[in-house]
């Protein structure tokens, strides 16, 4: 017997009473909850082998069958358990039963197995998958990648954050719907017990692969998970939507973002917001301008929010990898932290892929051997500006120095707010797109 038969669930004889697999139109009416899709609709569902994420796949492939769509099952082999790569290959034999065209994509960094199975913690492995995922389905043109979260993850999100005593924002738990910059993030199942989407396996006779992690008491979730408890807290949710929509509206009153990746907050429109509001909006520019996943909170946010609504009359502030600082016509900007940025890194091979820089900008026309770095670590090197530079936009020294640009020839490259110049210069191109959203979806749930 392989590694990876030891993993596969035997299906029970006798059906659960009382428990009934997910019909065909209770998923449509969930999947009508997280449109709008395309007319002929492309989906990408990822797929673990897991009962969620099998069960999910094939009631995808049925919804999108219908509707003269195409459903691309895709795997992630983290490499971080021995016979991770049998697990992918059952997975897809299995799909290709139901006619699911399947894809495996390899985390090459993954540091492997470790001495007790997990070679990586679950925050690494995630934030890996779901890059590799998103960046699947820019180069497929997919728009929305399907997950297999449901009311227990649900409950067991609620539950991690209200013991880290996360925000208004965090303690709502998952979106229905996650905006990512090339596709979004669906979850129809999230309002569906786990016992009804294991009966939907069972009804069609399809076996699936139990995570051993699901039930080791290392682990948060496991923990929980050992409980049986899945009461979801409805209201987190409604709170979260309010304050949303309020935020939305503040941001489009008091800030304008430049596309050098710099925004200038109007300190009258600010002061008329609630005091969460007025935190939650620093948070969002914190996170958007920053390019962190973990914004500021607690009390420093608290002290931020005060200063800034005072209007820095004690001076400017860091915070998040930020610099708030008071300007003209009774405003305040805020910008990247040249400290905050990670040093510059090289680039391995020339491609026509668009590479994502401190969180904040696209960089295009790269060629192997450039060093992709800010403005401002270059410039403490003693760099000079290359000859070949063309003019950009006029913006103030701090923030041109947190501005993105290319070591080629022993000089440096600016590549951001560049003029279109010359169509024969090959010159790397840098565009604000920041990967955290001042503004995205409204929180939704199915």
């Amino acid at each position: 017997m392989s590694a990876v038969d030891t993993l596969i669930t035997e299906l029970p004889e006798v059906r659960r009473p009382g428990c009934v697999p997910i019909t065909a139109d209770e998923f449509a009416a969930a999947m009508v909850r997280c449109g709008p899709f395309e007319s002929e609709p492309r989906l990408a569902v990822a797929v673990s082998g897991g009962r969620d994420s099998m069960a999910l796949a094939l009631l995808a492939a049925e919804w999108a069958t219908l509707r003269d769509g195409e459903v691309i099952a895709v795997t992630v082999d983290h490499g971080l358990r021995h016979g991770s790569a049998d697990e992918a290959a059952q997975v897809s034999d299995w799909l290709a039963h139901h006619g699911i065209a399947h894809h495996t994509l390899t985390w090459t960094e993954s540091p492997g197995p470790g001495p007790s199975g997990m070679g990586a913690s679950e925050a690494q492995a995630r934030g890996a998958r779901y890059a590799m995922l998103e960046r699947f389905c820019h180069a497929c043109g997919i728009l929305h990648l399907l997950v297999g979260h449901h009311r227990s993850d649900q409950y067991e999100t609620q539950a991690l954050r209200r013991e880290r005593s996360s925000g208004v924002i965090g303690l709502a738990g998952m979106p229905a719907v996650r905006e990512l910059r090339h596709a979004r993030i669906l979850r129809p199942l999230l309002d569906v017990p786990r016992e009804r989407i294991a009966e939907t396996l069972v009804a069609r006779g399809q076996r699936w692969i139990e995570d051993p992690s699901n039930l080791d008491a290392r682990f948060a979730r496991a923990r929980l998970r050992a409980d049986g408890v899945d009461a979801v807290d409805a209201e987190a949710g409604h709170v979260r939507r309010q304050l949303e929509r309020d935020l939305a509206r503040i941001a489009a009153r008091a800030v304008v973002l430049h596309p050098a990746g710099v925004a200038r907050l109007d300190l009258i429109a600010f002061r008329t917001a609630r005091v969460d509001a007025r935190r939650g909006l620093l948070v969002n520019l914190l996170t958007c301008l920053g390019g962190s996943i973990y914004p500021p909170r607690g009390a420093r946010l608290a002290r931020l929010a005060d200063a800034v609504a005072d209007g820095l009359n004690a001076g400017g502030r860091t915070l998040g990898g930020c610099t708030i600082q008071p300007g003209a016509r009774g405003c305040v900007v805020i910008g990247r932290e040249l400290a905050g940025i990670a040093s510059p890194r090289e680039v391995l091979r020339g491609s026509e892929d668009v590479a994502d820089w401190d969180g904040r900008f696209q960089v295009s026309g790269l060629r192997a051997g450039d060093v992709l770095g800010a403005t401002g670590q270059f410039r403490a090197l003693g760099m000079l500006e290359h000859p070949a530079a063309g003019p950009i936009e006029a913006v103030p020294h701090a923030v041109r120095m947190v501005m993105p640009a290319v070591r080629r020839d022993g000089c440096y490259l600016p590549c951001a707010l560049r003029s279109t110049g010359n169509p024969n210069d090959h010159a790397p191109v840098a565009r604000f797109s920041a990967d955290f959203p001042l503004a995205g979806a409204i929180f939704g749930t199915i």
